[in-house]
């Protein structure tokens, strides 16, 4: 199992949230991207909720285009 960085690329205000770049979270996932794989995107948007307060699924914004993924692990 191996340990991303997830970190925001760009700016973003939609739903009443806004994300800012830099913001990122750590997690742990079997998957090479877990942002492109459905269960673990679902894990990525609930460590951003606990975090940062920010829905990432409901602004849209829950892909590659916004969010760089890094393996540190």
């Amino acid at each position: 199992m191996a340990r991303y960085r997830i970190t925001v690329r760009m700016k973003a205000f939609s739903a009443g949230m806004v994300i800012e770049p830099g913001m990122s979270i750590e997690m742990a996932s079997m998957v090479s991207n877990p942002v492109n794989n459905v269960q673990a995107a679902e894990q990525v948007n609930n460590i951003f909720k606990a975090t940062f307060g920010v829905d990432l699924k409901k602004m849209g914004v829950l892909n590659s285009g916004y969010l760089k993924v890094d393996k540190i692990g």
